[in-house]
């Protein structure tokens, strides 16, 4: 089994298969509008006997027997202080890496004696002094190597160590490592890497206050003469750049290594190729199939879930298994699923998802629901291991690839070259008896900086023939086509675009595959459209597609989840609920859209019932009212945000429907 050093204890990403010829862009740092963020998923030591060796806080600034080495020479790290000059509350100062890029004072390291002060390698700002203008044209241009190092350590009566820090960094084109000398610092052998790109993508950064723990036993054991070095490696490189963003670290510790912890790791597993992520969830038993972390109920089919498990305690560990809990919205367990176990897994040694996997889940009812991996053992129970990452899921009217989190936006002048279009793949199921699938509409999340005077034109497409680059056949002709103009409702929201026709009548596509393309047209000079993106997931190359101004379609950028799941919600819905009927007399619901505080006005008097739906026809809520002509009732939902139908009968079984928008 391989042996594994180092782990970065935050959420990490996912690996898939993706599709053939894909392609993708190198990153760029003009994208992003909020920066792109990893979950703060952190573990602590489990056992009390731990004891602290050594430790550094920075309560008095660097210490005096610490050294610098930067290449060039004056690419250094920072002291960030109380009275420090920008002192401990600000963060980077590079032109990038500020909040919303609007501004050069970033969010410092949430680290538990952050006040007392932190160290910080700012390449962005040596890069660039801060000012966009004089890109590549500050103090230090990057490539850059900034390095750290500690005085020297005696470690000669303790049989094993375990470095630990909190640390808040943000990747462009760089590393984080922390080299270990023996010998005083003469020689740097051993190198761990804190978050390696395979855990933390391009234009991507940790939580404020993420953990790295690694288990250094192998080599400090026993050892007099232990020094560290932080090496912020700023010469990583592509087409675009290097170097750039920032790492800042505090509350660095040696301790004794705990005697039973399971962690969970990337890795690559024997007879493969590629490194498999900590977490990973396939659906449909296909990994080409995208991974809906809103998944419609007319499409439901079943989810595996499997890890990669290290064990970094010093003691061996039997029967290691993965057992992945499924809670409802209220917390309770639905259903627990279980992989295989290993039967022994040595101190330092990996259990893969190859083995790993679990039985098979399918959602038996609509609702959200939170899958919580655990990583087991003899020695660590399900019920009480610390070895626990949650994730979100939905099963219902939407159909989605994004997981609700919204790691960063893109859209018009992100990517290479700009973007004009964006598409998302759906799988379109269990038609009526013509085959048939009924679409309400799409919701869509749009950045602040939408630009309320652009126009979009949304189209279905057969995914029949695409390929990257080229993009659809010649002569490929949508099903379904429709512009919308934007207004100042849609920045900042969640936007429902509707497919209906003039009476209310959701929009038939055939069964099949499609992807449902967003063409982008912004009218002010240099107008902005852009959508939420979900980063936490690597989803499959087939699952989004993008087009350059050039024409040419990608799929992403490499080593990167900066365009990974757009926020774009398919409403899939019955075909036995129709959204309008005839022979009822008007009647008025206003305001609409609503907080849910809205109010019914009947032209005539009489006895009617009103009933709530949502968009899958399940009943929500009836009434029984009896009201003059034109006299007002006011209504109260208390439901979540969406697109409702209102439905007043009355005694003689004439009806009419209309929808309800509930925007809180």
């Amino acid at each position: 089994m391989k042996k594994q050093l180092l782990f970065s204890l935050a959420a990490m990403a996912s690996f898939s298969l993706s599709a053939q010829n894909e392609a993708l862009q190198e990153p760029s740092e003009t994208f992003n509008e909020a920066k792109p963020k990893l979950a703060p998923f952190q573990y602590r030591s489990e056992s009390s006997s731990q004891t602290v060796i050594w430790s550094e806080d920075f309560a008095n600034g660097i210490p005096q027997d610490w050294t610098q080495n930067g290449t060039p020479a004056l690419a250094l790290w920072e002291y960030r202080g109380p009275n420090t000059a920008p002192p401990d509350s600000v963060g980077s100062r590079g032109c990038w890496a500020g909040p919303n890029q609007s501004g050069n004072l970033g969010d410092p390291i949430n680290s538990p004696s952050r006040s007392n002060g932190f160290m910080i390698f700012d390449s962005d700002y040596l890069h660039s002094d801060g000012d966009r203008a004089t890109n590549g044209q500050g103090a230090v241009p990057a490539p850059h190597v900034g390095r750290l190092r500690t005085d020297t350590i005696d470690l000669s009566n303790e049989s094993g160590a375990e470095l630990s820090f909190y640390m808040y960094a943000r990747r462009f084109q760089s590393a984080w490592y922390v080299a270990i000398s023996i010998d005083g610092g003469a020689t740097f052998p051993d190198t761990v890497e804190a978050f390696p790109a395979s855990e933390l993508p391009v234009n991507s950064s940790t939580d404020q206050n993420a953990f790295y723990r690694a288990n250094i036993s192998n080599i400090v054991a026993n050892q007099s003469e232990v020094v560290l070095e932080f090496v912020f490696d700023g010469a990583v490189s592509n087409s675009n750049g290097s170097g750039r963003y920032y790492w800042m670290i505090d509350d660095i510790e040696l301790v004794t290594p705990p005697e039973n912890l399971l962690l969970f790791t990337t890795a690559t597993a024997p007879g493969t190729t590629g490194e498999a992520p900590a977490h990973d969830i396939l659906f449909n038993n296909d990994g080409a199939y995208p991974k809906y972390m809103h998944l419609s109920d007319k499409n439901a089919v079943p989810i595996t879930f499997d890890s990669n498990i290290y064990n970094y305690g010093t003691a061996t560990q039997t029967n290691v298994g993965l057992a992945v809990e499924i809670l409802d919205s209220t917390g309770a367990v639905v259903n627990t699923v279980m992989s295989p176990t290993v039967a022994t897994l040595a101190s330092f040694d990996t259990a893969y998802y190859t083995t790993l996997t679990t039985t098979a889940w399918t959602p038996p009812f609509e609702g959200e629901f939170n899958f919580v991996y655990k990583a087991f053992s003899d020695s660590i129970p399900v019920s009480t291991t610390a070895t626990a990452d949650t994730f979100m899921f939905a099963f219902g009217e939407e159909y989605s690839i994004d997981d609700d989190e919204v790691d960063n936006y893109f859209g018009t002048n992100t990517g290479t070259n700009g973007m004009i279009a964006i598409g998302v793949l759906y799988h379109l199921n269990n038609g009526n008896a013509n085959g048939d699938v009924f679409l309400q509409g799409i919701d869509m999340q749009m950045s602040c900086l939408t630009d309320s005077t652009a126009d979009m034109e949304i189209a279905i497409y057969d995914t029949t023939g695409f390929e990257f680059n080229a993009g659809f056949p010649a002569g490929a002709m949508a099903i379904y086509r429709k512009v919308f103009s934007l207004d100042g409702s849609v920045p900042c929201n969640l936007h429902n675009f509707s497919f209906e026709d003039a009476n209310g009548n959701p929009q038939a596509v055939p069964e099949g595959a499609y992807y449902v393309v967003t063409s982008l047209f912004p009218n002010a000079t240099n107008g902005v459209i852009r959508f939420a993106n979900s980063a936490n997931w690597n989803q499959p190359g087939s699952a989004s597609i993008f087009q350059n101004q050039n024409g040419s379609w990608f799929s992403g950028f490499s080593n990167s989840t900066t365009f990974e799941a757009p926020h774009y919600r398919l409403r899939v819905v019955n075909s036995d609920v129709s959204l309008v009927e005839t022979q009822l007399e008007e009647f008025k619901l206003y305001p609409n859209p609503s907080n849910g505080n809205t109010t019914l006005e009947m032209a005539n008097a009489g006895h009617y019932v009103y009933t709530v739906l949502n968009l899958n026809g399940q009943k929500l809520y009836e009434q029984s009212l009896s009201i003059n002509a034109h006299e007002k009732v006011d209504l109260n939902l208390d439901l979540p945000d969406g697109v409702y139908l209102i439905r007043l009968r009355n005694d003689e079984d004439l009806e009419r429907t209309v929808k309800l928008t509930i925007r809180k």
